[in-house]
């Protein structure tokens, strides 16, 4: 089930009189967005069977996973578990300055690189083995086109969001709902609220969490 972004907004809203709803609407989708890049407490995880044919040798050994196949409304920020036929690595992102870049100058024994080449791709560097399978999951934010959240993630979550929202229309200088003040406070709300996030993830209890299992993305 899910919550409508108005919810938040409608609860806002007697905050900041006289700001235009769809100003409170923007807010409450830029304060989900922040949460999530804070506190990674949205995870979507699948699965993915490498075929020697992904591997790109010329490219540092590397496999370019297409996370939109499976993954459209929201866009991934990190990678937060990695494993390959159910062996666990450590993971660091790795901007390389092109194809010919060599991996050994940057790996570290028991650490898989990655890059995001652009917001619906994931690509794994040095993979030299065929036949492995992928277990991915990764922190995302929504896209600033949502319209609804999920349930669990409005209750767990609505005090940072709204007070995030509170704190960005009343620091807008020069409006009839200015209060700069007050913004402070609900600003701090916020910092305490998303602080305990990241405690709840680091718990294991991360919304939105799911897993897809395939054996072929392209």
């Amino acid at each position: 089930m899910t919550t409508a972004i108005t919810e938040f907004s409608r609860r806002v809203q007697p905050d900041v009189i006289g700001c235009p709803g769809i100003m409170v609407d923007a807010a409450v989708v830029d304060s989900i967005i922040r949460l999530c890049e804070d506190a990674h407490v949205i995870e979507k995880s699948f699965e993915h069977d490498v075929l020697s044919t992904d591997i790109v040798t010329t490219d540092n050994d590397s496999v370019n996973v297409n996370i939109a196949t499976y993954i459209t409304d929201h866009r991934p920020l990190i990678v937060t578990e990695f494993r390959i036929d159910g062996g666990l690595w450590e993971t660091k992102e790795a901007q390389l300055l092109s194809d010919m870049d060599d991996i050994s100058e940057i790996a570290v024994q028991g650490t898989k690189f990655f890059s995001y080449p652009d917001r619906t791709h994931i690509k794994f560097y040095d993979i030299n083995a065929v036949n492995q399978r992928f277990f991915i999951k990764q922190a995302f934010a929504p896209l600033d086109t949502i319209t609804t959240v999920d349930d669990l993630f409005y209750d767990r979550y609505r005090k940072a969001v709204e007070a995030y929202a509170r704190w960005i229309l009343m620091s807008m200088p020069g409006k009839d709902w200015s209060n700069p003040e007050r913004a402070e406070y609900y600003k701090g709300i916020y910092k305490g609220e998303m602080a305990m996030a990241k405690i709840r993830k680091d718990q294991g209890f991360t919304k939105g969490s799911t897993r897809v299992r395939s054996t072929r993305f392209f």
